[in-house]
């Protein structure tokens, strides 16, 4: 929901907004590898490095997002009236 009002807020938010959605679906298949993992560990045709390399590419992924999302966003949505 958010999202389309930081677009019709503020044009230049476009390409930060573009890229926060994609890499929203990077993130999900992210989740999906982790998830994935962990059922192939518990059936038996997956192992604890496969799990722990999932971990780490989520870790990586979600801290690298978050960190964009936080410099990129604190400040437009304290400027503008977008909640």
């Amino acid at each position: 929901m958010l999202f389309p009002r930081l677009r019709r807020a503020d044009s230049r938010l476009v390409p930060v907004v573009d890229r926060l959605e994609e890499e929203h679906r990077v993130i999900h298949d992210v989740l999906e590898a982790v998830d994935t993992a962990l059922v192939a560990l518990v059936n038996g045709s997956g192992d604890i490095a496969g799990v722990r390399a999932a971990v780490d590419l989520m870790d990586d992924t979600l801290l690298s997002h978050l960190s964009y999302e936080e410099r990129e966003l604190v400040e437009p949505l304290a400027r503008l009236d977008v909640t």
